[in-house]
């Protein structure tokens, strides 16, 4: 399910549209940021400190990502589209396994995220067909 409609979705108890779109706005710069981000975000501990140290690192882009949690219907709004987010898009544990700092995990998101157009294709397959090749004459 889109972050979107999960959004939408969760946050309708909120009437004040800044706090609608401090919530749609570290949900979407997580994915945007790739699956670890958006695994420490679904999974940390501790969200203020999560929210501050993503402030600090991302202070340059004029983002803000503080999100009023001491009002009740915010702090249910977020807690409701995490726990919808999770239950639709982490459903088989991916996510949670990669804040877990799973080798497998982690392993799968670096092969996802691979940069595929850096790799000169033609020299690729061509070494990768001469490293195939059966040395009969051996």
């Amino acid at each position: 399910m889109k972050i979107e409609e999960i959004i939408y979705d969760t946050t309708r108890g909120v009437l004040n549209l800044e706090d609608k779109l401090s919530i749609a706005t570290i949900f979407l710069f997580c994915e945007k940021l790739g699956s670890k981000k958006l695994a420490e975000l679904l999974y940390c501990d501790c969200l203020e400190t999560f929210m501050d140290d993503l402030q600090d690192e991302y202070k340059n882009y004029d983002v803000d990502f503080t999100i009023r949690l001491e009002k009740r219907e915010v702090h249910d709004a977020f807690f409701k589209t995490l726990d919808k987010y999770k239950e639709k898009n982490d459903s088989d544990g991916f996510l949670k396994a990669l804040y877990n700092q799973d080798e497998f995990a982690l392993v799968i998101c670096d092969i996802v995220n691979y940069n595929f157009d850096a790799i000169k294709f033609k020299e690729f397959t061509k070494n990768l067909s001469e490293q195939l090749k059966f040395n009969f004459d051996a």
